[in-house]
């Protein structure tokens, strides 16, 4: 994930509230760009065998798209590039297996 947070232990949690908003939306990205490869059948996780599910995936990183062209007024260029690599690499990679 790209951002700055800082080190919790799991007993402590995260404090989304306490997040400014370019970071929330590098969370949802991560955590979208991770479903899109579980729905393209991609293995995420060791010993996994996902399902595919093309519609899903397509819907994954359309929105990762959209959270992205909202973030980039607020990041900087070198990391807007870096989401923006993020999504073209998903993209590609769905219309390898579709």
């Amino acid at each position: 994930m790209i951002g700055k947070f800082t080190t919790m232990s799991a007993e402590q949690g995260l404090d989304l509230s306490s997040l400014e908003i370019e970071d929330l939306i590098g969370i949802f990205v991560g955590v979208l760009s991770g479903k899109a490869l579980e729905h393209m059948g991609l293995p995420v996780k060791e010993g996994e065998e996902p399902e595919k599910d093309l519609r899903r995936a397509s819907v994954a990183i359309n929105s990762m798209s959209c959270l992205v062209d909202q973030l980039e007024p607020l990041v900087d260029e070198d990391v807007a590039k870096r989401y923006r690599s993020l999504v073209s690499d998903l993209q590609l990679n769905y219309v390898r297996i579709s």
